[in-house]
């Protein structure tokens, strides 16, 4: 101990808080008092910019040993703000849910800067427990402390939060929008089809972009005429986007929307529209997917294979077999790997 009593002493806590948690002392040595007193000058040392960055790592190292004594600092009345949020910043990299009960409080602190912070690592924690305090942060009179509250309910994506994302939609902010839109599509339930189809003419693309996304994920064919719209979209990747939900729902019905993008449309968007062809996979299908082996764009024309390749049927290999020598070595290797699949399916 009197090596780690001169580290201590350099100021170098990370080097203390590894010998002290790695090597194998005895349990007197390894008290929760001594942990405490490591933690606890590493704590003093995030005051000095030299030692910084080393009590930083070191209290994270330390993780769930280091949070009473964090905690003890946040509550600390003589504590400087700066200090304070540094701490709860600390905490949340931590992630150890013993933190959370001390980072609810902070949430409603007075100040607006140690809100924030505390709004941002509950989220990193990730803890169930904090799901009502964030839930009364959304009411926050400040933008920023509302933005990471909604946020961190992202983050923790517990199925109970559906209405609470679901008024979300409505809000000024685009980023919360956004954010609650995603946190839809992660709880994937049907509710909130209706009232996300009826955004898909909101005036920012990446709201657009995550409804499409979302759903997708959902899954749901009362979701199909809002996905046909956004087809017509006029940004490519909310576009795209649609294609790949379609063709995750594989219905029947949108097979004449994939086929005029799959012919027509630029290259992005022909890639798209021709696995989610593949990925509904119908007889109907069939004849486009075999026109687009020849398309001029090469991964077009792999697209193609795959798509079939996925459809299965063994009488695809003749239609194959011209691509083996095709002017791109990747088409070919496509080719042969789809030729191989069909042949074990014999």
């Amino acid at each position: 101990m009197k090596r780690l009593s001169r580290v201590v002493g350099c100021g170098l806590w990370v080097v203390a808080v590894m010998l002290a948690l790695n090597a194998p002392l005895s349990a007197e040595e390894l008290s929760d008092a001594k942990i405490q007193s490591i933690a606890k000058k590493n704590i003093a040392s995030l005051k000095d910019k030299r030692y910084e960055h080393d009590a930083t790592v070191s209290l994270i190292s330390m993780k769930g040993s280091a949070v009473p004594s964090l905690i003890e600092a946040v509550n600390r009345p003589s504590e400087k703000t700066s200090q304070r949020i540094r701490i709860i910043e600390i905490l949340g990299d931590i992630k150890d849910p013993s933190a959370t009960a001390c980072l609810l409080v902070s949430l409603k602190d007075s100040n607006v800067k140690i809100r924030r912070q505390a709004a941002k690592s509950l989220g990193q924690i990730d803890d169930k427990k904090a799901l009502d305090g964030l839930k009364g942060a959304l009411s926050d009179f400040d933008a920023e402390v509302r933005f990471l509250a909604t946020r961190s309910l992202e983050q923790i994506n517990d199925p109970s939060l559906g209405d609470t994302f679901i008024k979300l939609l409505d809000d000024a902010d685009t980023r919360i929008r956004i954010l609650a839109v995603n946190g839809l599509g992660n709880i994937k339930d049907e509710k909130p089809v209706e009232k996300l189809s009826a955004m898909v003419g909101d005036y920012n693309d990446d709201v657009r972009l995550a409804i499409a996304e979302t759903l997708g994920k959902i899954g749901a064919r009362s979701a199909l005429p809002a996905l046909n719209a956004l087809l017509e979209d006029r940004n490519i990747n909310t576009r795209r986007e649609a294609l790949k939900a379609l063709g995750k729902i594989g219905d029947p019905s949108s097979i004449p929307y994939l086929v005029k993008i799959a012919e027509r449309d630029e290259k992005d968007l022909r890639l798209a529209a021709t696995a989610a062809l593949g990925d509904i996979g119908t007889e109907e299908v069939i004849p486009t997917l075999k026109k687009l082996l020849r398309d001029e764009v090469l991964d077009v024309r792999i697209a193609a294979v795959k798509a079939l390749t996925k459809i299965g049927n063994p009488e695809f290999e003749k239609d194959f077999a011209p691509l083996l020598n095709d002017e791109s070595m990747k088409v070919r290797k496509a080719a042969q790997a789809a030729l191989n699949e069909l042949g074990q399916k014999k």
